[in-house]
């Protein structure tokens, strides 16, 4: 007798099991149908009279703005001599570099002075090791390509083109 009521019991334990695996699959399975429905829904453009006007399923095209024919223009920077470093140890910096624009704004050429200015001030104040480092260079561009874009305005100018940057 006592190896039915063990069966009974392994039966018993084994159905709650096979439940919980059944609900299991069916969840999986009913959300991938829902969401390969709503995929193929937005993708097919089935939801486009339900959507307001002016918004589609597709993703807004990055610089969409700007004109695939017209080149860049690029803004020639006179070259800089910096001294870098503390007094037991002064470097020089030739720096020489470009500035990516959109289009040709005089606006930005008459500021040149004040870019140069800007950018002598801030490659003055970095420490000559961490100019040293390769990776510094990445970092530089940043820096300076968001004071250039605080002075000129955020859609002005779009990148730094480094030519020289030696130190000596």
């Amino acid at each position: 007798m006592a190896e039915p009521e063990a069966e009974q019991e392994e039966t018993g334990q084994d159905e709650p099991k096979k439940g919980k695996k059944l609900w299991l699959l069916l969840t999986l399975a009913l959300a991938c149908a829902f969401g390969g429905g709503g995929f193929y829904a937005m993708r097919s453009g089935m939801l486009d009279s339900i959507l307001p006007s002016g918004h589609t399923a597709e993703a807004p095209v990055p610089n969409a703005h700007v004109a695939k024919s017209d080149p860049p223009t690029f803004l020639e920077l006179d070259p800089l001599m910096i001294s870098v470093g503390d007094a037991s140890g002064i470097k020089q910096l030739r720096f020489r570099a470009f500035l990516q624009t959109e289009t040709a704004d005089p606006k930005i050429a008459a500021l040149q002075p004040r870019i140069l200015d800007i950018f002598a001030t801030y490659l003055r104040a970095i420490p000559v090791a961490e100019l040293e480092n390769p990776t510094a260079l990445l970092r530089l561009r940043a820096q300076l390509l968001r004071r250039v874009q605080l002075l000129t305005g955020p859609d002005t100018v779009n990148d730094i083109l480094i030519i020289d940057f030696v130190i000596t």
